[in-house]
């Protein structure tokens, strides 16, 4: 019987209006969630860091983490931050650097000569993309600007040409102003440093950004996102979550991470290489098949696609090698890599959605909170 003064039909108004009120508080929700994705996407990728010099990487990553997080840092640049004790171990970790140059020297024009510093294999065009663009030396100063000088062709006829064949790292000159060695010296300028193409970060329609570096720049923000929202009491054994130099010199922070570090479950968070798959951004996180060559874990993958499904996610199964990070812990320990889709690797307009950085990270979260 309905309360003296109430009207019977009222009860089910109430909560129409809870679902109405409701639905567009959760829809702001993951607005909110998108948009401090991006953000620290972008700030993430608005810095340089090749390999081995990946100290402003490093510098945005502690500033964009939780203050709890006790970081330690190694020679190689390698840093690390681990939650709980015992067993089972799980690593997570995702490499800081990315392609550029350093400065090998500077001719009597005060034009600055470069090299690759990278040992894997970059694409074809990357110093194509380079040719005429903004740079910028990360000088021990400070940053100097720089540009890369564009060969005149009026001058030049046939096979003479300087760009009837692709370019390469030793056909750019860098142009900072100065008219001499003296002149490169006194702008701050020395041999080694490092060279990265000046940022200029893009938002895009749909929580799409846009810029150089997005591989891996999304990988570390998905993991620092999770270190803001992980909850260190539900952990069972031991997290430890990493950021490695050197991935493009052979895995080398890695290479010392797994020498340290006996986990028993290892998860690389990693773009897959370029032309090696088909996914795409906004269509969940990607994720490495299991078996075949690479020998990446069955059990890994189980794990993550019975949380995905748990919290409604979509995933893509791609192929990845051996050639980044995974590479230091396969035929060592159960690993298996996992990622964000990029659009363009390789180029400095790399496309990565913000809504699969959101998505990684509370699965990364899921992962790391739950039975395993």
């Amino acid at each position: 019987m309905p309360r003296l003064g109430r009207p019977a039909g009222r009860r089910p108004s109430a909560l129409v209006l809870v679902l109405v009120v409701t639905v567009p508080v959760l829809a702001s929700a993951r607005a909110d969630q998108t948009e401090e994705a991006r953000t620290l996407v972008r700030s993430l990728a608005s810095v340089g860091g090749v390999a081995g010099r990946e100290g402003q990487v490093r510098a945005a990553i502690r500033r964009a983490a939780p203050t709890w997080a006790s970081f330690q840092e190694d020679n190689l640049g390698n840093l690390t931050v681990s939650v709980g004790s015992g067993k089972p171990e799980l690593l997570l970790i995702a490499h800081m650097d990315e392609p550029g140059y350093v400065v090998t020297g500077v001719t009597d024009q005060g034009y600055l000569k470069l090299q690759h510093l990278a040992r894997l294999p970059l694409s074809p065009l990357f110093d194509q993309f380079h040719l005429g663009q903004p740079l910028v030396i990360q000088g021990r100063r400070g940053t100097i600007p720089a540009v890369s000088v564009v060969y005149s062709t009026h001058l030049w006829r046939g096979n003479a040409a300087p760009l009837n064949r692709p370019v390469l790292d030793e056909d750019l000159f860098v142009d900072i102003g100065a008219r001499s060695p003296a002149d490169a010296e006194a702008a701050g300028v020395a041999l080694l440093d490092p060279v990265v193409i000046a940022r200029r970060i893009v938002d895009l329609a749909g929580g799409k950004v846009a810029g150089p570096a997005m591989d891996d720049r999304a990988g570390c923000a998905a993991l620092v996102l999770l270190l803001d929202r992980l909850e260190p009491a539900k952990i069972r054994g031991t997290l430890t979550v990493a950021f490695s130099a050197q991935q493009l010199m052979g895995g080398r922070g890695a290479a010392r991470l797994a020498n340290r570090i006996e986990a028993e479950d290892v998860v690389v968070v990693d773009a897959p290489l370029p032309g090696a798959t088909k996914a795409a951004p906004g269509k969940g996180p990607v994720v490495g098949v299991p078996g075949g060559t690479e020998g990446f874990s069955q059990e890994i993958y189980n794990l993550v696609a019975e949380r995905a499904a748990r919290s409604q996610l979509s995933l893509q199964n791609v192929a990845y090698g051996t050639a980044g990070d995974q590479g230091a812990f396969t035929g060592k320990t159960r690993v298996l890599p996992i990622g964000v889709a990029v659009l363009y690797p390789g180029t400095p307009g790399e496309i990565v959605d913000a809504h699969d950085v959101v998505a990684l990270a509370a699965l990364l979260k899921s992962i790391a909170e739950g039975e395993r």
